[in-house]
Formats: C-alpha cells, sequence, structure tokens
C-alpha cells in the first residue's frame, strides 16, 4: 500500500500557531482602542443629555418666573423631580421616586439675576428716604435674585458663585436685600454668560454638573465631569 501522506500537518499546526499569536499581539492594540472609542460614543451620549436636562431645567424656571399662578415652585421637591426624571442615568436621583441626592454624581443651579437700577433701590429701600446710590449700595451692579439647587451642592459650585445673604425657603432673596446686601453681587456674570443687562431687567440660568467617571475606561477621558449651561 503506498503511503500518501504529503507531510503538511506539522506545517499547519506551526501556521495556526502564528495566527493565534499575531491575534493576540493585535488584540493587545485593539482592545483599548475599542474600549476608548466606547468611552469617548457614552461620554458625547451623557454630554449631550446635561445639555438636555440644563435646558428642561431653564424652561421651568422661565415657566415659574413669568407665570406666577403656574404653581411650579421649584424649591419643592415633587417639582424637582421633574429635572430629576430628565437626568435618569446621571445620579441625580436618590431613590425610584426621583428624589434628588444631596450625595449623588450630579447637581443643578437654577438662577435669577438682575442688574439692580431705579425700580430695585426704590423698592428696595421703601423705608428709607428716597433711594440714592448711598442707600442703594447695590445699584448699577448684577445681584441674585433666585438660588434653588437640586442634587450634591458640597461637589459642585455654581459658576456664578452664591449668594451671599439668605435665600428664603421658595429660593427667591427679598427686594431690601437685592438693594441692599453687596454679598449677593455676581461679580463675574458678563464674564460667565456673555450678556450685558439693561438696568432693571434680569437673566435666568439653569446649570448642570454631572460626573462619568464610571465610563472613564484606560483613563481615556480629559476631564470625568460633564457641565451644561443655558440661559434665558
Amino acid at each position: 500500500m503506498q503511503d500518501t501522506h504529503n507531510g503538511n500537518g506539522p506545517r499547519q499546526g506551526k501556521q495556526l500557531g502564528n495566527t493565534i499569536l499575531e491575534f493576540a499581539l493585535v488584540m493587545t492594540f485593539l482592545l483599548p482602542m475599542f474600549a476608548g472609542a466606547f468611552t469617548i460614543g457614552m461620554a458625547l451620549a451623557k454630554s449631550i443629555q446635561v445639555t438636555n436636562v440644563a435646558r428642561d431645567a431653564l424652561v421651568l424656571l422661565v415657566r415659574s418666573t413669568t407665570d406666577p399662578n403656574s404653581g411650579l415652585d421649584l424649591s419643592l421637591t415633587q417639582n424637582q423631580r421633574i429635572v430629576v426624571r430628565a437626568a435618569q442615568g446621571l445620579g441625580l436621583n436618590s431613590d425610584a421616586q426621583y428624589d434628588p441626592s444631596t450625595t449623588g454624581n450630579g447637581v443643578v443651579y437654577l438662577s435669577k439675576v438682575v442688574k439692580v437700577g431705579p425700580t430695585e433701590c426704590s423698592v428696595g429701600t421703601s423705608n428709607s428716604p428716597p433711594w440714592s446710590t448711598a442707600n442703594c449700595p447695590n445699584y448699577g451692579s448684577y445681584v441674585f435674585a433666585y438660588r434653588v439647587a437640586i442634587g450634591n451642592t458640597t461637589r459642585w459650585s455654581s459658576t456664578l458663585g452664591s449668594p451671599g445673604g439668605t435665600v428664603q425657603s421658595n429660593g427667591t432673596i427679598t427686594a431690601h436685600a437685592i438693594a441692599n446686601n453687596t454679598s449677593d453681587q455676581v461679580s463675574n456674570f458678563t464674564g460667565v454668560t456673555g450678556m450685558t443687562l439693561t438696568a432693571s431687567t434680569y437673566a435666568l440660568i439653569s446649570e448642570m454638573f454631572a460626573d462619568i467617571s464610571s465610563l472613564n475606561f484606560f483613563n481615556v477621558l480629559p476631564t470625568t465631569t460633564v457641565y451644561a449651561r443655558g440661559f434665558s
């Protein structure tokens, strides 16, 4: 009987071994690339969501400010849940009821800033003689008139700063404080917003910070905090 074995068996096994080794070497580079692409893609999706949450929060702030009869008091937890629900997956909530968490992975700041003019000075110094720059220290300055924070205020601070005086339980600041309390001034308003207001007009600002460090595989992200803001 003639032996028809051609002797290629060992050679094919060697080629197979080389292929596996080459695949392993290539995957050493491909895996980080895949992980990086996934991380950047997910970070982009989270950034879009943060922007949308800031926009939605601004819409609610505008509604509550321009329509006092709406009953949309954003200092109340039941109304804050609207914002927290929009931020689902960003770690802003503390439970399944979408109550905001003070130790979570995000925060939303809602602010109203007014440029103090004759109207604010007149109202804020109603118990004094006719107003003047002497009895209205904030005249011509940008001043907080409202501030509500939803979420983890310990980890992040608003880029506008914080009111130095007393903020009432519903987020408003008294007319007297707006005219007189210099610690309520927003010294960097124009630099942060790029806006210049005229006397006795105001701007509404929403801001959101969110931690996305859980997505940072192989440390490819330059920052693990996403920030967005909106103005009206």
